[in-house]
């Protein structure tokens, strides 16, 4: 059970607080929401999550603590990245799962997969799929706000906090 001021990880929508726990009616049925609102940008947006909804409530993770992201950080340089999937729909639709499933882990493995697509590639002469790199910027636009909040370093010491903790 979630409470109202808890800081969550919403699916693919990333850092929210519970700003209301209410009852909405909607015709003849009233129902239960947890009212969330995002944690780090200024919006008016509110997302509405029906408290009987198993799948959405499942969706509303506790964040990571500190301690869970260093040991995150330190398995993960040594766990393969993703396995390439070669079909652009499918591949995005792996990438897809994995952050509306928020697996961390799988964050970190995706991106990693992504860099070695992208690095294949330039190789190559050619470019990195856009659908790639937009795949990328959300995954770590998910990890870097949660990390941030839970670190109380701003997101764009991240990246080089991430590098010093998987070297």
């Amino acid at each position: 059970m979630h409470r109202i001021g808890d800081n969550i990880m919403y699916g693919a929508s990333g850092v929210m607080t519970i700003v209301d726990i209410r009852e909405e009616s909607i015709g003849d049925v009233s129902r239960s929401y947890y009212v969330l609102c995002p944690t780090l940008i200024r919006s008016d947006s509110l997302t509405f999550v029906p408290m009987d909804n198993e799948k959405l409530v499942t969706s509303m993770r506790p964040l990571i603590s500190r301690e869970e992201i260093i040991t995150l950080l330190r398995e993960s340089k040594d766990a393969p990245a993703l396995e390439w999937v070669k079909e652009n729909r499918a591949r995005q639709d792996r990438f897809k799962k994995i952050m509306e499933s928020g697996d961390r882990a799988g964050m970190i493995a995706m991106i990693r997969a992504i860099d070695e697509s992208a690095a294949r590639r330039e190789a190559e002469g050619k470019k990195n799929f856009l659908s790639d790199e937009n795949a990328k910027q959300k995954a770590e636009k998910l990890l870097f706000s949660e990390f941030s909040l839970v670190l109380g370093i701003p997101e764009e010491e991240i990246p080089a906090f991430i590098e010093k903790e998987m070297q």
